[in-house]
């Protein structure tokens, strides 16, 4: 079986590479590239931007399951 790598959010989103996102960021910056490429989105940036965190929460939540 392989081994599957820690999901909290805090650990990079690519462990090969020294610095970089950890996957919080990645999971929230896909989320909100998502948002953002769609013309029905209502909200400023800073709502934008929590609700892309809390996207990226919840996938690492269920990913954790």
């Amino acid at each position: 079986m392989k081994n599957k790598l820690p999901t909290d959010g805090n650990h990079d989103a690519f462990p090969c590479v020294q610095q970089g996102l950890t996957k919080r960021e990645l999971f929230a910056a896909m989320a909100m590239q998502g948002m953002l490429a769609c013309d029905e989105i209502e909200g400023d940036a800073v709502t934008v931007a929590r609700y892309s965190l809390q996207m990226a929460n919840a996938l690492i939540e269920e990913l954790n399951k």
